[in-house]
């Protein structure tokens, strides 16, 4: 079985909204990083200050191949609406899990 390392950062305001295509899904091991900071093309900086509001969340999983398409396709649809907030998937393929 081909599995797919997902590191999805975005906008907290998604936490919602991706943990509820999560339990949809049945996509039920992940690790979630709660605070990340940093600046994108896609959603701008966040630094959770006065200058820089707002800030990300990170979603570390290993995918098989079916789940990683569902991510993606919503990851893929979700980028493609004006306005939104930030919202970015790298991938690496997982070549050992123990």
């Amino acid at each position: 079985m081909n599995m797919e390392f997902v590191m999805l950062i975005c906008s907290a305001t998604l936490q919602e909204e991706l943990e509820q295509l999560f339990r949809k899904h049945k996509i039920s091991a992940f690790s979630q990083i709660p605070t990340v900071y940093g600046s994108g093309a896609g959603g701008g900086t966040r630094l959770d200050t006065e200058v820089w509001p707002g800030m990300n969340m990170m979603y570390i999983l290993a995918l098989p191949d079916d789940k990683y398409a569902i991510v993606k396709g919503w990851v893929s649809e979700y980028r493609s609406h004006k306005p939104r907030e930030g919202v970015k998937l790298f991938t690496l393929a997982l070549k050992e899990m123990l």
